[in-house]
């Protein structure tokens, strides 16, 4: 069953955030998931710099989001233990943090293996994720809409599946690099 409200992975783009002391855009904001499909903390792309981390009460407010969280509550990605971020998964299509720069490479490469971006198998067939569905509050994961083939659409809910099955990199391995095979011309 399809959630009645919530907000969409693909719409978390281009939006401004009220904090308790100042408003800010936004480009991305990639919520971050564990294996209860519970939102730890979400890694906002402010456009100023580094991405930030934050964690915290977090609302829909229109076409803005909503905090109590003051500007300076905000931590670097650094500040997540990398045993901490192997335990989660998140969901970037266009892999956005991939453009990252002025970061260890090492942390790059830990956030890569969190994306779930890639095709999956189960029950038979292969699927992609064609979008999250989240709590208006951003707290939690309350579906997944995923496709198999151009006319089988499925609507993944908490039980369905494991988050942590998802991923195709090893978990925060610092040493893995992926390398893609060339095909044969």
């Amino acid at each position: 069953m399809l959630p009645d409200t919530g907000v969409r992975q693909r719409g978390l783009v281009d939006r401004r955030i009220v904090f308790a002391d100042a408003e800010r855009t936004a480009a991305y904001v990639f919520p971050f998931i564990d294996r209860r499909w519970r939102v730890p903390f979400i890694l906002l792309d402010l456009s100023i710099g580094l991405p930030w981390i934050l964690d915290g009460p977090f609302r829909v407010d229109q076409f803005r989001f909503r905090t109590s969280l003051r500007t300076s509550d905000l931590r670097r990605i650094e500040s997540v233990p990398f045993d901490e971020l192997a335990k989660l998964v998140h969901y970037d299509p266009s892999w956005v943090f991939r453009r990252v720069s002025g970061l260890d490479r090492a942390w790059i490469e830990a956030v890569f293996a969190t994306n779930v971006v890639a095709p999956f198998p189960h029950d038979g067939r292969t699927y992609k994720i064609r979008d999250l569905v989240f709590s208006a509050e951003l707290d939690r994961l309350r579906a997944i809409e995923a496709k198999s083939g151009p006319f089988h659409a499925v609507t993944f809910v908490p039980g369905d599946i494991e988050l942590l099955t998802l991923r195709t990199s090893p978990p925060a391995r610092i040493d893995f690099v992926k390398t893609r095979a060339a095909k044969a011309l």
